[in-house]
């Protein structure tokens, strides 16, 4: 039986980076107005990983169990008066660009909705 030569390290890194490739590809890019006013907290993913999102407690956009329970209505609210850390947008952004970041946030819900 003849063996197979070891992988070098550069076909082992292309075999681990591979999938994490393709998953970042399936994930949806986000809007220039989430990046702008959502992001900095609640990260690209939605999940509140980031230094400030960290530091002010951010809310994890994209946990499914929490979208299941929370109306297009109280996030509108929330986005617009703001809520605990997070500050009120309603003097910035238009009442459109507000319910466009509810169907944006909507899109990050795992399992989906």
């Amino acid at each position: 039986m003849r063996r197979r030569p070891p992988l070098s390290v550069f076909a082992l890194s292309a075999l681990l980076i591979a999938p994490a490739a393709a998953r970042a590809a399936e994930a949806p890019a986000r809007s220039e107005l989430f990046k702008a006013n959502c992001a900095k907290c609640h990260g690209e993913d939605g999940k509140g990983q980031t230094e400030e999102g960290k530091k002010k407690g951010a809310r994890d956009l994209s946990n499914g169990k929490w979208q299941a329970t929370i109306s297009d209505e109280r996030m509108i609210r929330s986005i617009t008066r703001g809520r605990d850390m997070m500050p009120a947008w309603g003097k910035v952004l238009t009442p459109e660009q507000i319910k466009e970041l509810v169907k944006e946030v909507r899109t990050l819900a795992n399992p989906p909705l």
